[in-house]
């Protein structure tokens, strides 16, 4: 055919020009449409079955609108977003505080009143559920260019103290700090007392070392003159099986740069006494750094993830460290490494023995790294999990859901406009697409520590968790460990469970009792008080 009659077609004239404009295009927007075309890519093959097998799977689910800086899986199954000012000044001006409750089954928020700047407190479960939140902002720091005296102010504490109520779904006042605390830690005992520690005081200043408990019974805080023991801000705390606070060096600024001010080790209650434990590679790579009691809880290996230097230094790493808290004489050996350097990276213990290590970034406060890892303990390596589509630095949340997944929320790297993440990304681990999962068909509300609970599923049962609901800011979760409960026997459909007695192994309070399938296939949890 001649080509004057095949340009004279037209209808393949315009497929004709439609290619060659198709051309043009690619040609001049190479860069956006390949981006483009591997992204679309990206979303379906992690959508594929068999990536999912392998991998899990990341969804965002919502938007929170809010500008959240704590997060607390509260019994009811409903996750509490505190925000507070939300590291805003002009909400904190304004006295804008928020808090929103979550409820993942049904995907909603709720408003719920919050009467102070609840931003960088430290908060603890108490035994009967609540949450108790203490400290918060008096005032935000004013920088030395802004400052009339030409020096920079820091952020100043408060001795604000509530309580959350997961039953009436309010803040409730209750007796106040001795000592104003900013970016404090708090963590619960084997009795149900809280401890609080570090913080910047009203003055903006670090805390001394001054130690205070608080007791539910009277809803007051108690000064203990006899334990004085200076952290950094936001130290990273574990309630260990013999009752000591093994504080592990990582931490999230302010106070004292030195090695030896943030050396890790075993802080005796009874005593104050501290023992080092020695051999952390690179300890001076030890802020903004994760810590993790691995599972289950009674092996007592403890994980340092990742960190960086003081203050807003570019200085990162991927390493990793391990101790065995149960050894004579404790001390790091290097774990594996992540699989790129980060800092704030994001923990979570999961019901089938193993580690999600997520989020982070390659620098301080920025280069946000879209990667996760599941850590294996038994075998004392990483292995991959399905990319997050959503960074995640500094002010980020990871919670275990009674479904098994995990939420992820905030994150505020460094920009001009003070940029907040405000999506809720959530995991679906591997284990969520490998087979009929096991159902708890029955489980006691309550158990006693000592004795023997039965609990009837539907499948056989390999082994029996019970893992605390996790409070989150900062890198820094005091609460969350998986209890192992050894099997007694099983006939039937009843698995008949031993709870352990040692009260600083399994702190009284609620926890999701999760039983697996023997192929790490893990139920939905039901709730348990123990006691």
């Amino acid at each position: 055919m001649a080509t004057t009659e095949w340009l004279g077609a037209p209808r393949r004239r315009r497929v004709f020009q439609i290619c060659c404009l198709a051309i043009i295009l690619v040609a001049g927007n190479g860069p956006f449409v390949r981006g483009w075309a591997t992204d679309e890519y990206d979303s379906w093959k992690a959508h594929q079955p068999q990536y999912e097998r392998q991998y899990g799977r990341w969804d965002v689910v919502a938007d929170s609108k809010s500008r959240t800086v704590h997060a607390a899986l509260l019994h009811s199954g409903k996750v509490l977003l505190m925000s507070g000012s939300g590291n805003s000044q002009d909400n904190f001006d304004a006295k804008k505080f928020t808090t929103l409750l979550w409820d993942p089954t049904a995907n909603t928020f709720q408003n719920v009143y919050t009467p102070w700047d609840v931003f960088c407190a430290g908060h603890a479960f108490l035994p009967d559920g609540e949450l108790l939140i203490a400290g918060g902002t008096k005032k935000y720091e004013v920088l030395a260019q802004d400052s009339p005296d030409g020096k920079k102010h820091e952020y100043q504490g408060l001795k604000d103290s509530y309580v959350f109520n997961p039953d009436t779904e309010r803040y409730e006042k209750v007796g106040s700090l001795n000592y104003a605390r900013w970016y404090p830690t708090l963590v619960t005992l084997a009795n149900g007392a809280v401890v609080a520690v570090s913080g910047l005081n009203e003055d903006g200043q670090i805390d001394p070392g001054n130690t205070e408990s608080f007791d539910q019974a009277t809803q007051t805080w108690i000064t203990h003159p006899d334990l004085v023991k200076e952290f950094p801000t936001y130290p990273s705390l574990l309630l260990t099986a013999d009752g000591r606070l093994f504080f592990s060096g990582a931490n999230a600024g302010y106070g004292p740069a030195s090695l030896a001010a943030r050396q890790s080790g075993l802080w005796n209650l009874t005593n104050n006494a501290f023992q080092p434990v020695l051999g952390l590679p690179l300890p001076e790579l030890n802020e903004t750094a994760g810590t993790v009691l691995l599972p289950p809880a009674q092996e007592q290996k403890v994980m340092f993830i990742g960190g960086g230097g003081v203050g807003d230094t570019q200085t990162l790493t991927a390493r990793t460290a391990i101790v065995d808290l149960n050894s004579s004489n404790p001390a790091w050996q290097r774990g594996p490494d992540l699989s790129v350097a980060k800092r704030y990276p994001g923990a979570v213990v999961l019901p089938d023995d193993t580690v999600l290590v997520s989020g982070g970034s390659a620098a301080y406060r920025a280069k946000d790294s879209l990667t996760a890892e599941i850590y294996h303990p038994d075998t004392n390596q990483f292995t991959r999990a399905a990319d997050p589509t959503v960074g995640r630095d500094y002010h980020s949340e990871y919670l275990l859901l009674p479904d098994g997944r995990v939420a992820v929320f905030g994150s505020n790297p460094l920009t001009d406009n003070n940029f907040f993440e405000t999506r809720v990304e959530v995991y679906s681990p591997a284990y969520l697409f490998r087979g009929v999962r096991p159902v708890i068909q029955s489980a006691p509300a309550a158990a006693t520590r000592g004795t023997t609970i039965n609990i009837t599923s539907s499948q056989k049962v390999s082994k029996v968790r019970l893992i605390r609901a996790g409070a989150y800011t900062h890198v820094t979760d005091t609460e969350q460990r998986s209890v192992e409960l050894p099997i007694v026997q099983q006939a039937n459909g009843v698995v008949t469970v031993s709870v352990p007695d040692n009260a600083n192994l399994l702190p009284p309070d609620y926890y999701m009792l999760f039983v697996d399938n023997g192929d790490n296939v893990p139920s939905v949890a039901k709730w348990v008080q123990v006691h």
